[in-house]
């Protein structure tokens, strides 16, 4: 621990900040039941300067100055006097308590491991930030120039947009720490145990973005005999999260997308066509139904400033359904599934073009008892087969000589929800990262082998050029 120069800290109880708003006691619900823990990035960091000399400083500096950036990661959640569900904005974050750092002799090996195992743990919630962080570096290579951040939080706090502006504010306080550390020639003095939270406003929630959203006429559902979504929930057995890895490379991942803007669609939608394709090419059902998830952030009015860089929960979804006809015939594979990616293009431009207004998540809004709501649906199938999750790129610059050069995103499994979930991002010029996340129990390894292998392999061909 160093001494403090920082400001000082009040005695005053938490303060208690706004109700949570109803999609953020839904996942307050789900965490509590054991049904869903977090979700992550971990980030690779690739520095020309010698941070080795300032090792740990420089890193708790980086997160000190990411929670003042962010007043999400330092709350918790607290009833009032009414027992209502509240944020409440703690007085000082201990980052020994939430930094962890750990050796490994090939970190990139480990990235799964460390991923399945956080993913599986969830948070204490009461008097504590919802969020935790492990710095991996590399024990054999001490002249390495690279170190991971895996940073884990509530989704109460922040969708996976969120997972962007906090790496984006530790680039930062990495850059502002060398600079510091460079003029002073000593490290910036910090109690690492009283961190103070930020004093910005906290962030809104969904509801109060967007007042005039209401849910969408429901679709019909698919005849539970013809659809696959994996085995059902319940209750008797433990919610294990699996997870898998595919790396697209940088060269290869530039030939997919050239290959989608000749076909006029996106990664997005194409990436949903394939990932269909591999459930269908390996499974008996003729149907299926997915959920792909969808920024609002694009949504909100000019006047609430919230960009990527802002820390929050405003995500839904949109629900599409496929049908095995829909990926035979006699035309070429590639041909059929750049249709159909065109036509998940479409919805999408549908999505986008009704600004907002439909929001199906909104149907939770009327639901006053979810733990009530969810217990029944023990035994009974999923609404969904997969959900499919891209975040998109990052795209910061090079900060003071550190910058990031690879992500990975991931989530712990939603018990009664989709079968699993693809999750997917990438780091401008480099590699695309794909989880896939299953339950244990749910789908068989070898299933869930089988539908990476065969993305795998449509992926190949298309960049390629031989699909």
């Amino acid at each position: 621990m160093m001494q403090s120069n920082q400001s000082s800290i009040s005695s005053e109880s938490p303060k208690l900040e706004r109700q949570l708003g109803f999609y953020e006691r839904f996942r307050v619900v789900l965490h509590d039941l054991g049904y869903y823990n977090n979700v992550s990035i971990i980030a690779r960091y690739s520095y020309g300067v010698d941070l080795q000399r300032s090792w740990p400083h420089a890193i708790y500096h980086a997160f000190s100055h990411a929670i003042q950036e962010h007043p999400a990661l330092g709350i918790c959640v607290a009833r009032d006097e009414k027992q209502n569900l509240c944020f409440q904005r703690l007085n000082s974050v201990n980052l020994e308590e939430v930094v962890k750092f750990e050796l490994a002799e090939d970190p990139e090996q480990v990235l799964m491991t460390l991923s399945s195992k956080e993913n599986n743990q969830g948070f204490d919630t009461v008097g504590k930030p919802l969020w935790r962080a492990v710095v991996l570096r590399n024990s054999r290579n001490t002249s390495d120039k690279h170190f991971w951040i895996g940073v884990f939080w509530h989704h109460v706090i922040g969708d996976g947009k969120s997972g962007f502006a906090i790496h984006e504010s530790i680039l930062e306080g990495l850059a502002s720490f060398e600079n510091l550390d460079c003029r002073t020639n000593r490290p910036s003095e910090i109690d690492t145990s009283r961190v103070p939270v930020s004093t910005k406003p906290l962030f809104i929630s969904m509801e109060q973005a967007l007042p005039n959203s209401k849910a969408p006429t429901p679709i019909p559902q698919i005849s539970e005999c013809e659809k696959w979504t994996g085995g059902n929930f319940n209750f008797r057995q433990p919610t294990v999260t699996k997870l898998a890895h595919l790396r697209l490379p940088s060269h290869a991942l530039q030939r997919v997308l050239e290959a989608c803007r000749r076909n006029k669609t996106t990664m997005t939608a194409f990436l949903q066509a394939v990932m269909a394709k591999a459930v269908l090419d390996n499974v008996t059902q003729d149907r299926l139904r997915t959920a792909v998830a969808v920024s609002l952030r694009r949504f909100f009015a000019p006047d609430i400033a919230v960009s990527d860089s802002v820390m929050g929960l405003w995500i839904s979804t949109y629900t599409t359904e496929y049908h095995r006809s829909q990926f035979v015939g006699t035309t070429p594979t590639s041909t059929i599934l750049w249709q159909r990616a065109r036509e998940n293009t479409a919805q999408i431009n549908e999505v986008i073009a009704d600004g907002g207004k439909n929001v199906e998540l909104m149907s939770l809004k009327g639901i006053d008892d979810y733990e009530g709501a969810l217990k029944p649906r023990a035994d009974k199938p999923r609404d969904n087969s997969f959900g499919l999750t891209n975040i998109g790129v990052f795209t910061s610059s090079q900060k003071s000589g550190v910058s990031i050069d690879d992500m990975i995103l991931s989530q712990s499994v939603h018990a009664n929800g989709a079968a699993f979930t693809i999750c997917i991002v990438s780091v401008q010029g480099g590699d695309m990262n794909m989880v896939f996340n299953w339950q244990e129990g749910i789908i068989s390894q070898d299933l869930m082998s089988a539908f990476v292998d065969t993305v795998r392999s449509v992926l190949v061909d298309i960049s390629a050029g031989t699909s």
